[in-house]
């Protein structure tokens, strides 16, 4: 008799149950306070575990199809079995082995969901930690978030005070710029008073004025006495006591009194010379022509007074304004400083140099070797002499080049009152163009300051010059330019008509600096 089969669940119908036990597990339901991040990866694993399920699911039905196909292989091969059982053999049963064989099975699916069971707890501590992390790093973002906003808000108040500081600092500029034109037209008009207020003045010192200077005696003891009596006061006064014999043998003293602008008595120094024709200076810049003449007997120091000291090196006194230093370089000096003043109300100078003299009514430049004749023109802003070189100047200190080049071109000689008499009239000009760039006012200046050094007038039998053609034509020469300069002064000064400017080169060359409105001084 054949053993009773009992028929136990198939491995698949186990495997299915156990997967049915565990998809029936639902998942913990997530807290209402998990954040949308952590939402979204459950539903990320939720979608993972579905697809997992669905690919169970197809495995179990491949599985499933497979155990009833060796089914029916294992009762084809039972029946054949039982056929061919031998009578009498002992034999424990197809159950049995279906037992043994199920139980295997389900120890390798067991362990297999097990292995599973352990990937998933490891996965789901890593997106445990992972949403620690974000929950974390939302945490510091909304507190940064709250930080910046605070900053944002301070700053934005902070802005609102700036722009209503700005705003009032507009309306400060705006009024301030308004008072600042005001300031600017009262100084225009300040500035216009000045100039004007400063040439009345000169004017009523005198547009011709005559210094005297005293230089020092010659020998221990002099023929005459020079007496300085107002030089405490005024200093306008000189007097020269000459001693002299009557007819009679008596013995008496000729008092000659002179007047003059000013005297210099020898003690006087550079400085205190040009201390006192230092305020012409101004008027240059303020756009009148100037002229300053060394005028006197030859030796008498003219040369001195204009340019400096004999021992004066010119080509190694560059940087500083030596004590024995003349007009020349002294006005160059007081120019510059005024003219970098008058930068701050809106006024800029150029300054250009010309040096030439009248030899034999002749008119030479001095700053070079061409020997062409110079003609004299005159524009309206200055007197412009062809072919003489014009020497720009950028700084005070360029003056001491050109009057080291004039001194070697002049024309010199020893005659019996000096070893090295002036036998022409230098002229030094200089001229200052002037332009006021402001906006509320614009102006230009154009004037030339003249500091001529004059010949010395000699009398022919005391300077020798009657015994020597080319010095007694030279000596002619002068005391005829310097006689028609005198002239020309005097017609000035008594304001007549007609100025005879046309009577020597000299006069000529220097009519507009001796017009009507120039100033003119005499030392």
């Amino acid at each position: 008799m054949p053993p009773t089969r009992t028929r136990s669940a198939s491995p698949q119908r186990v495997r299915a149950r156990r997967v049915g036990d565990a998809g029936s597990r639902a998942p913990a339901k997530a807290p209402q306070a998990a954040s949308s991040d952590m939402r979204h990866l459950f539903a990320l694993e939720a979608q993972r575990m579905q697809a997992t399920r669905l690919r169970e699911r197809a495995a179990q039905e491949q599985r499933r199809e497979r155990t009833r196909t060796l089914d029916e292989q294992l009762d084809e091969e039972r029946r054949i079995a039982k056929e061919n059982r031998p009578p009498g053999h002992e034999w424990r049963g197809y159950q049995d082995y279906e037992v043994e064989l199920l139980r295997a099975q389900c120890e390798e699916q067991v362990a297999s969901l097990q292995a599973d069971v352990l990937a998933r707890d490891e996965e789901i501590k890593r997106l445990r930690d992972l949403l620690e992390q974000h929950t974390q790093q939302a945490s510091e973002q909304a507190s940064a978030q709250h930080t910046w906003a605070a900053r944002v808000s301070d700053l934005e108040a902070q802005l609102r005070t700036h722009d209503a500081r700005t705003q009032q600092l507009r309306t400060e500029a705006s009024d301030a710029l308004a008072h600042t034109r005001d300031l600017e037209a009262r100084l225009a008009e300040a500035d216009a008073l000045r100039r004007h207020l400063h040439n009345q003045v000169q004017e009523l010192r005198g547009n011709v004025r005559v210094y005297a200077r005293v230089r020092p005696a010659a020998r221990a003891d002099p023929v005459a006495e020079w007496r300085y009596p107002d030089a405490a006061l005024l200093a306008t006064q000189l007097e020269v006591h000459v001693p002299s014999e009557s007819a009679m043998g008596h013995a008496s003293v000729k008092t000659h009194a002179f007047a003059f602008d000013h005297v210099f008595p020898p003690a006087a120094t550079q400085s205190d010379v040009f201390a006192e024709v230092s305020d012409l200076l101004q008027s240059v810049l303020d756009g009148y022509h100037t002229t300053i003449f060394a005028y006197g007997q030859t030796g008498s120091g003219k040369t001195h007074t204009l340019e400096g000291g004999a021992g004066i090196d010119w080509q190694h006194a560059a940087h500083a304004l030596d004590n024995d230093a003349g007009l020349i370089p002294r006005a160059m000096h007081m120019l510059w400083r005024t003219a970098e003043k008058q930068r701050t109300h809106g006024w800029s100078y150029t300054f250009e140099a010309q040096m030439v003299e009248v030899y034999l009514d002749q008119v030479s430049d001095l700053l070079s070797d061409a020997s062409r004749r110079c003609e004299i023109k005159h524009t309206p802003t200055h007197t412009h002499v062809e072919h003489a070189a014009v020497e720009p100047l950028a700084k005070p200190e360029d003056v001491y080049a050109l009057l080291a080049r004039a001194q070697k071109r002049r024309q010199v000689a020893a005659t019996r009152m000096n070893e090295r008499s002036s036998r022409s009239h230098s002229i030094f000009a200089l001229r200052v163009h002037g332009e006021c760039t402001r906006p509320d006012a614009t102006a230009t200046t154009h004037a030339t300051l003249n500091l001529v050094d004059l010949a010395g007038s000699e009398r022919l039998a005391a300077s020798g010059s009657a015994n020597d053609a080319q010095r007694l034509k030279e000596a002619q020469s002068i005391n005829k330019s310097l006689s028609s300069l005198a002239d020309v002064i005097s017609a000035l000064a008594a304001q007549a008509k007609h100025v005879p400017y046309r009577n020597s080169t000299l006069t000529w060359l220097l009519k507009p600096s001796l017009s009507r409105g120039a100033k003119t001084y005499r030392t």
